[in-house]
């Protein structure tokens, strides 16, 4: 099914549109303002580096399991803990890179599956000079449902200088998925994005708290994107 740019919008404002989350730069935290309902919860479970988000994060919880894994030794899990979920949860984090700053990247992760209502990666690009959010994609137009085994999942975006990249893993719905072997990659521009560039506007409030940030952004690189970090 075609995505079209009213319903992306619309899905964005499910998905963190107003980024209910600490940005650390410089000395100062600055909360970005939420207005859409948008949760965060720290769980001393989450894996390292991650953090759960989401309309109903109460309702999932987050983990490592080092009994499977994608790559390496251990994977992280994300499971409802209700038996009718009434919204979604999303395990994140967020990036400022530099050298990622004028390219084209595909994101690169993997998902398996047990008995999901709906399981997929995102991306989205805050460009916090045109105060606008660029590029995003969730994945709602080719989802991982029910079981399966390791299904590799692909974003491509391009990133423009002073932003976020944030991204992560959507559960909606009940289910149990496990997450593994994120990987970033600078492509050739023919390569096809499959993200589309909404230029949705930041909501004033947001826009407040932009003007705060620092005119160059310190560097922010992602980190444990295997899920092997234990500490």
């Amino acid at each position: 099914m075609k995505k079209t740019k009213s319903n992306l919008i619309g899905i964005l404002s499910l998905v963190l549109i107003s980024s209910a989350f600490f940005l650390s730069f410089s000395t100062s935290d600055i909360w970005l303002p939420d207005e859409s309902g948008i949760e965060i919860i720290q769980q001393s479970s989450n894996p390292v580096g991650w953090f759960l988000s989401g309309s109903q994060p109460d309702q999932y919880k987050a983990s490592t399991d080092n009994q499977i894994a994608q790559h390496g030794k251990q994977s992280a899990m994300i499971e409802s803990i209700v038996d009718n979920p009434s919204g979604f949860c999303t395990l994140m984090q967020s990036c400022t890179k530099k050298d990622f700053d004028g390219k084209r990247i595909k994101m690169t992760g993997y998902i398996k599956s047990l008995n999901t209502t709906s399981a997929t990666m995102w991306v989205r690009i805050d460009d916090y000079i045109k105060k606008v959010t660029a590029d995003f994609d969730n994945m709602m137009d080719r989802p991982v449902s029910g079981t399966n085994d390791w299904t590799k999942c692909e974003i491509v975006f391009d990133v423009s200088s002073k932003c976020s990249i944030n991204y992560g893993f959507i559960l909606s719905g009940t289910g149990k998925i496990w997450l593994d072997n994120i990987s970033f990659e600078i492509v050739d521009n023919s390569m096809t994005k499959t993200a589309q560039d909404l230029n949705a506007p930041f909501p004033e409030e947001y826009n407040q708290q932009i003007d705060k940030l620092p005119k160059e952004l310190p560097e922010r690189t992602p980190v444990n994107l295997d899920f092997e970090d234990k500490e």
